[in-house]
Formats: C-alpha cells, structure tokens, sequence
C-alpha cells in the first residue's frame, strides 16, 4: 500500500507541477453520467463469475493546465459476483489525470487514476451462495484503486459530452476474513456544464 501511496503522490506533483498554463480554456466542469459495469469478487476462497450492473451519479472536473485535470465524482454503482451476492455502493473517487488535447481543444482524451471509498447501501445473498451469511459479512466502507480513459467533446457553448471506460480494482476486503476484492468495468457517458 506505500508504494500506491508513493506513486499517487509523484503523479500529483508531476501533473501540477511540470505541465503549462491552460490560460483562457480553464475550466470547471459539474455534470451527470451514467452507464454499465460488469464485477465479480475474487481472492482467497472465492471466485465469482461476472454479473451486469447499473453506474450513474454526478461528477466535477477541474482542468489545473492544458494537460491535466482532476475530478471528484459521486456514483451509485452495483457490484458483486453471480452466486453469491449482489451490492450495491456510494462510489467517491478522487481523480487526477493527463489530458491529451487537439489544437482547439474542442475533443481530448483524458488518462486517469486515483483513489475511492465506496459506502455499501445494499446487499443480497444469493440462495446458493458458497459464503454463509455473506451479506451479515459485507464491510460497510470499500477502497478502491480506479484506472481509466474518457474521451471528450466540449460545444461552442462549453458543453461536455463523453464516453468514460475504467477498471476498478478493490484494494479492501470485501467480506470479513475472506480476502476477497471486489473488481470491476465500469462504462458510462458523460454530460455536464461549464462553472465560473
């Protein structure tokens, strides 16, 4: 876990630090999205195939210079692994990320990582489920490791329209005593609006 930490640290300094000045197309963006994933469980003694799942909540997006960013979001997203349990969490992920613009800047495509903390909402077992009271064993909170790569559209007007694909690696347990992760695909188009 140092070594995550480590790393996020260099990114951060290297975005903030060694990159030019946006100048006039600096940016806030607020807006919503919403999409798909696809999760299993896996470590220790479980072994989950993947289920479909819903991803939709609200985010903001701040351009700190021509060629990076850094976000923070608010998702509903389901989780879980076929036959064995369904959940469903509040997703806050902290993102930063390099952008890689066109001349005008109208279209970009954004790199990114970062860290999250999911508060579970839900849970249901399925009846066949090899974890006995697995929802009675659900953490409340989940940290997350995302990884992902959005493409952008920004209007005259400064609407923002984009397609967002991210890996979400659980780096918690997600039951107690099981050494199990929760993993993750998670697609959703975006929308949002210019602030200030």
């Amino acid at each position: 876990m140092s070594r995550f930490r480590i790393s996020l640290l260099a990114l951060v300094l290297g975005l903030v630090v060694a990159t030019p000045a946006l100048g006039q197309r600096t940016r806030t963006i607020v807006g919503i999205s919403a999409g798909a994933t696809t999760s299993d469980i896996e470590g220790g003694f479980i072994n989950t195939s993947s289920q479909w799942g819903f991803i939709g909540g609200i985010f903001g997006m701040f351009r700190t210079s021509r060629n990076s960013l850094v976000g923070l979001e608010a998702n509903y997203v389901q989780k879980g692994g076929r036959d064995l349990a369904d959940l469903a969490y509040i997703d806050v992920p902290f993102l930063i990320g390099a952008v890689i613009p066109t001349d005008n800047d109208d279209l970009n495509f954004n790199f990114y990582t970062g860290i999250g903390i999911g508060f579970k909402v839900s849970c249901s077992e399925n009846s066949s489920s090899p974890l006995s009271d697995a929802c009675d064993r659900a953490k409340g909170t989940e940290w997350t490791w995302p990884v992902g790569l959005a493409f952008a559209f920004r209007s005259a007007g400064g609407k923002y329209f984009g397609l967002d694909g991210r890996y979400s690696l659980g780096i918690s347990d997600v039951f107690d005593g099981s050494a199990s992760r929760n993993r993750s695909w998670q697609f959703k188009a975006l929308f949002g609006i210019p602030v200030g």
